[in-house]
């Protein structure tokens, strides 16, 4: 693989490199903290002091909480309510966004570009797209940019964003249709996955959106349930994992706590044998004995 890649006509080399791309994508210039440049950017869209606005941005989870408990959340209808109001989230991810540049938090977008320096820039989808931080990074990179999400919140945010910054993109609504088949090169999914009721609808779903041979990286959050991750639907990753490859992916090795998937074709023989496989290895009664194994380990760590 090779550690170059064009950039609308520029190359980079090194990792510094891309988090100065993600840093420009984030403040559009070359003095602005990005930490600054997002609060600018939510007090002009919220019309909200900038004071308010950090504010928000350190207490999101205590106003998601407050988002959660405005309505019924045990119904469908009620679920999809939730994505589709808060805002919490918008200033919650800018603020992660912000704080990648000096990597205080994981750098995932361009984790994940390093990861996949072979491909070469095509048509990238951002699945749960957010803010659309990523899709102004890849556009950066020379990708064309789509931006999927069920949160109408987060997708007017991204559109007002994208055309801000003179950005052509193309936005799909989760909750009204569907992605067009074998459109994409490469599929992300941050922080999404615990978010999906039908995981399986969804990974079909995203197959057929992918090009023969494309990508699929996604990372799963899961969290036990409390009343700050009331949303996570999945407490463990295997309900997800086990169903991954029986729709039609191969496994690649993973970018830092991302899986990446390829598409791939298989023979319904393939296929079975491989579904029995991973139903052995993603249950509940393997991942409850690998979580007293890492319990050990880690009391015997902690006590050497």
């Amino acid at each position: 693989m090779s550690d170059t890649q064009l950039i609308n006509g520029h190359t980079f080399s090194n990792r510094q490199e891309l988090l100065e791309i993600w840093r420009w994508c984030l403040t559009m210039d070359n003095a602005t903290e990005p930490q600054d440049a997002v609060i600018a950017e939510l007090s002009e869209y919220f019309q909200m002091p900038p004071d308010q606005v950090r504010h928000y941005c350190l207490h999101w989870e205590e106003i998601s909480v407050q988002e959660w408990q405005a309505g019924d959340r045990s119904t469908k209808d009620g679920l999809l309510n939730f994505y589709q109001t808060q805002t919490s989230w918008i200033f919650d991810t800018m603020w992660y966004h912000a704080n990648q540049y000096h990597e205080t938090v994981p750098a995932e977008t361009v984790n994940i570009v390093q990861g996949l320096s072979q491909l070469k820039p095509g048509h990238h989808l951002d699945f749960g797209a957010g803010p659309g931080s990523s899709s102004l990074f890849f556009y950066a990179l020379g990708w064309q940019v789509s931006l999927a999400d069920i949160s109408t919140t987060f997708q007017d945010f991204a559109k007002w964003r994208l055309q801000k910054h003179a950005v052509p993109a193309t936005f799909y609504d989760n909750s009204k249709e569907d992605l067009p088949a074998e459109s994409f090169d490469l599929i992300t999914a941050f922080d999404v996955m615990v978010h999906v009721p039908n995981i399986s609808e969804t990974l079909i779903q995203l197959h057929r959106a992918l090009k023969p041979g494309g990508y699929l990286v996604f990372n799963i959050d899961n969290l036990p349930r409390t009343a700050k991750t009331e949303w996570h639907l999945y407490k463990d990753q295997y309900p997800i994992l086990g169903e991954v490859r029986r729709v039609g992916f191969r496994r690649h090795h993973k970018i830092s706590y991302f899986h990446v998937y390829q598409k791939m074709k298989r023979t319904p023989t393939e296929t079975a044998w491989i579904s029995i496989y991973d139903t052995l290895r993603y249950n509940q009664y393997v991942t409850g004995i690998g979580n007293i194994v890492r319990r050990a380990q880690q009391r015997l760590s902690a006590h050497p």
